[in-house]
């Protein structure tokens, strides 16, 4: 079998050697996956070259990344090819390849020669049946498990039909309600938003919107009322999951509770933790800068911004170069009752020429800077007396508490967003967007919660403007800003 798949590589790449020795010519009507990565591809000592990256984006591949090897694994459906920075042999499964000149590296991203990889690319993307028309490969992600959702009116209420093609543990599934959203979650679930079937016969429900997650399933129906989440049932029947929300009256204790709901979105208490401190500095700049003071710094412009201009408490888990454990500060932010939890750090990378700002909220990494940058964070366990309390978090754990908390996730992840659309308008560096990531200081937090890298402080340009006043103080104002817009967005119907 991989000596008749070499053969097939081969030959394809001898034919595609001498086309791209001619002029370059192509269909202007078809936009398929290879002519968007060829329109992709930058020139580099006379050849063609494409990221990894961007590989991996148009085809929605997943990937592995070794930093220390300067490898990256891309998975296509149960076939890997294996791609290593400044080398021209690729590994397609167990078929050795040599290509006729080596792949590039730069600023942690490999480059691979476009003309000379694509035939290899287009013959594991032929013969992998997870694929199908190649024209719309970047919107599809592998064979879907979940293919419809029916909601029911029912006599007694209201009956949800997910329609699966395989038998779910019941444990990976969980339901929660906010804010007349009501939410299922399914581990391990897959879909594949193109083809499926949605079908809307219940009175309670407004909108339904599935969303594919890095691990799982994340099924929103928006309600035109107020339901009881305590009495909902979810049962498993051959090929489908059952979900039932009894119709019931508004009971005292339920209006009650609806009220005591609505005060969680009062925001009045809020938690700011300066990343690091103490016995952990943090990361450490090419002038000796370090992490904990500049973080510490930009939390205490923060707090007093908030203080002046906002009807709200501020906490900080540390108010000098002190140590504390990561799962006490999400425990502090829990007892005081805080309703919003922000992070605030500041970034590092190998390379001194990467720079820009990010937003993190919590969840499986969805991709390998925001693995990287997490694994990273995570590590200031080393500086814990008791790092056992952290052993049980590994990545079906990990998912499962993320799950636990997702409650937040919408708003975390809104809160993320309004907090990089600020530094955008107040910063003049690189906004590297909002990203997902599994950061143990998140885990936990009963609140809406983010994480900010504001600069990379490994960046000798950011370095010195972390330790500037001015910028901490520009820095404090977006993240001030923002949380202003999510308290007047949240409390709006209060």
């Amino acid at each position: 079998m991989y000596l008749k798949m070499g053969r097939k590589i081969l030959k394809q790449l001898f034919v595609i050697f001498l086309f791209f020795l001619l002029p370059s010519t192509t269909n202007s009507q078809t936009k398929s996956w290879e002519q968007i990565l060829i329109n992709e591809a930058k020139r580099k000592d006379g050849h063609y070259f494409v990221s990894l990256n961007k590989i991996s984006e148009v085809l929605n591949l997943n990937t592995y990344y070794s930093n220390k090897a300067r490898k990256v694994l891309l998975y296509i459906g149960d076939d890997k090819i294996t791609v290593t920075a400044f080398s021209p042999f690729i590994v397609a499964d167990q078929t050795v390849i040599q290509l006729p000149i080596e792949t590039r590296y730069r600023d942690g991203d490999i480059f691979v020669p476009i003309h000379f990889f694509l035939p290899i690319l287009k013959s594991y993307m032929d013969t992998n049946d997870n694929f199908s028309d190649a024209n719309d490969l970047k919107f599809l992600t592998h064979r879907a498990n979940i293919l419809g959702i029916r909601s029911e009116k029912k006599a007694n209420g209201t009956l949800i039909r997910i329609l699966t093609t395989q038998a779910f543990d019941k444990s990976n599934i969980s339901t929660r309600y906010s804010r007349r959203w009501f939410y299922v979650d399914i581990l391990y679930g897959k879909i594949n938003k193109e083809n499926i079937t949605i079908k809307n016969k219940s009175d309670l429900i407004r909108e339904i919107v599935p969303i594919q997650l890095e691990q799982m399933v994340q099924l929103s129906f928006r309600l035109k009322k107020d339901i009881s989440s305590s009495n909902i049932e979810v049962t498993l029947q051959p090929n489908e999951i059952w979900i039932a929300i009894p119709e019931s009256q508004p009971s005292p204790d339920l209006i009650k509770k609806l009220k005591t709901d609505k005060e969680k979105w009062r925001i009045d208490k809020i938690v700011i933790d300066p990343g690091h401190g103490g016995r952990d500095p943090g990361a450490i700049g090419p002038h000796g800068t370090r992490e904990k003071d500049v973080v510490l710094a930009i939390c205490k412009k923060l707090k007093r911004l908030i203080e002046k201009n906002l009807d709200i408490e501020v906490i900080m888990t540390r108010e000098s170069d002190v140590f504390v454990p990561l799962k006490e500060r999400t425990q502090l932010a829990n007892k005081k009752g805080g309703k919003l939890f922000i992070s605030v750090h500041a970034n590092s990378n190998r390379s001194s020429r990467v720079g820009g700002v990010t937003t993190y909220f919590l969840g499986p990494a969805r991709s390998e800077e925001a693995l990287e940058v997490a694994q990273r964070e995570n590590a200031v366990i080393q500086y814990e007396a008791d790092t056992g309390a952290y052993s049980k978090l590994g990545d079906e754990a990990f998912i499962l508490a993320a799950m636990a908390q997702n409650d937040y996730m919408r708003e975390s992840q809104d809160l993320a967003a309004m907090i990089q659309r600020e530094f955008k308008n107040q910063l003049k560096i690189k906004n590297r967007g909002v990203k997902q990531a599994g950061y143990y200081v998140l885990v936990g937090a009963s609140m809406p919660n983010v994480l900010i890298e504001t600069a990379f402080i490994s960046n000798k340009k950011e370095e010195k403007l972390l330790r500037s006043s001015r910028f901490q103080q520009k820095v404090a104002e977006a993240i001030f800003k923002s949380i202003k817009k999510f308290k007047q967005k949240y409390e709006w119907d209060l």
